[in-house]
This record gives C-alpha cells, structure tokens and sequence, in this order.
C-alpha cells in the first residue's frame, strides 16, 4: 500500500464486494484483510470493529447522494418552488445522477437483510437528518398532517426507492428497458398522491 488512503480504500473495496456477496455476519475481518491484501491488524486500525468498517462503507455510498438531496431541497426552498411533487423529485432524483447508482442495488439489499439490531443505529445516524430535513419541508406544504402520519408516509415513500432500485422491475412484468429516471417518475406520481391523500380520521383507528 502506498498511503493510509489508499489502504481504507482497499478496505472498503473488499468488505463491500464481501458483505454483498456472503453477508455481515458470515464476513470475517480476516477474510476482509485477504482480499484486500493488507494485514489484519490493518482492518482494526482504520476502522475499529467490523460494525465499523460497514458504517464506513454505508457513509462512503450514501455521503454524495445525501449532500445533493439537502442541496436540491435548499434550493426549492430558496426559490419559493416547493411542492410535494418538487420535494419527492429532491429526495429521489440525486440517487439518478449520482456515480453511487450502480453500487447501490447490491449493497441496498444485503443491508436490509441484516437484523434490525445492526442496520437501524448505522442507518439511523445517515439518514436521520435527511428524513427529518425533508419531513419538514413535506410538512410545510401539507400542514393537515401530524408529523406521525408524515413519518409514516415517508417511510413507504423510501420502501418503494429500495424496491425500485434492488428489484427494479415488478413481479409478472418481464425486463424492462425503462431507465431509473422514468421508474423513478412513476413512484413520484404514486407517492405525490399517497402524500395528498386524506389524513386518517379517528373513526378509522382500531
């Protein structure tokens, strides 16, 4: 290795390429140091623990994509153009242009296989300020809503970014030549109206 750089890059490389492939739990350090080509002592040395090269990992991926969400969301903002329709298409369409698209199926997918227990800190601590940034600003726009009801409607607005980006095209369709930013647009348009969607009243709750 020619630099500390270069060596946490080779790290994450390997653990990457090995957590998608095996999963977390099955992923040795050891084997994490071997295909990268550094010693052991190496993997404790950058990164602490195994839960903390994968928080490293996680961080890598989603950095950029969360830097141009709250960059397109400021300048909604600033310019007076927020809507629903205009605040879903800052959340969704930085994941389009960003050079992370094509790690990310792999690595979305074996995350959210792993148990809650080890997912939810890491992607609680990266996401947590984007969900609230945007729940905000949804809020703002949709004051008839709690902020409960908002949280929960995000939370299937971002079921169906990791189902389009990990299975891609719907059960019972054949391949599809539709690129993200079209499947993208579709889940805009579904998600604009589960966002306008009524509140529920409370004859409705059981």
């Amino acid at each position: 290795m020619t630099s500390m750089a270069s060596t946490q890059d080779c790290l994450l490389d390997a653990a990457e390429a090995l957590f998608i492939e095996k999963g977390y739990a099955a992923t040795s350090l050891r084997s994490i140091a071997a295909r990268a080509k550094v010693n052991l002592a190496a993997t404790h040395y950058h990164f602490g623990s195994k839960q903390g090269l994968l928080a490293a990992i996680i961080h890598r991926r989603v950095t950029p994509i969360n830097k141009a969400r709250l960059e397109a969301l400021d300048a909604l903002e600033k310019t007076g153009s927020v809507d629903v329709e205009t605040i879903l298409g800052a959340f969704l369409m930085p994941l389009i242009t960003s050079d992370e698209i094509e790690h990310l199926p792999g690595l979305i997918g074996r995350i959210h296989s792993e148990p809650p227990s080890v997912m939810k800190p890491l992607l609680e601590k990266e996401f947590g300020e984007v969900a609230g940034r945007f729940v905000g600003a949804l809020g703002k726009v949709l004051p008839e809503l709690p902020k409960e009801e908002l949280f929960w409607r995000f939370h299937f607005l971002v079921g169906g970014m990791l189902q389009t980006l990990t299975l891609q095209v719907p059960l019972g369709l054949g391949p599809s030549e539709e690129t993200y930013q079209e499947k993208f647009q579709r889940l805009i348009r579904f998600a604009k109206a589960g966002f306008l969607a009524p509140g529920q009243s409370s004859g409705e709750k059981t």
